[in-house]
């Protein structure tokens, strides 16, 4: 079973500034909002099925993703 020290960091990107109630839904993330207007989310994603479930999200949420890449691997 992987755990929060197997997971990788990724960055996603959305046009817009998300409000908190959207927030929720990425509460494993930190959160910027850049000056050209877009949310930023940086945080842990465990596994292919934790992926699945943050493209789901983003999908269910109507949200226009610009950026979805892959960082680094979290710290252990």
């Amino acid at each position: 079973m992987k755990t929060q020290s197997d997971a990788l960091i990724y960055e996603i990107r959305f046009k817009g500034h998300l409000g908190q109630n959207t927030l929720v839904w990425f509460e494993d993330f930190t959160v910027e909002y850049s000056s050209e207007g877009e949310t930023i989310l940086r945080g842990p994603i465990v596994d292919q099925a934790a992926l699945r479930g943050i493209l789901t999200r983003i999908f269910d949420l109507g949200l226009s993703l610009t950026l979805f890449r892959q960082l680094s691997k979290e710290p252990g």
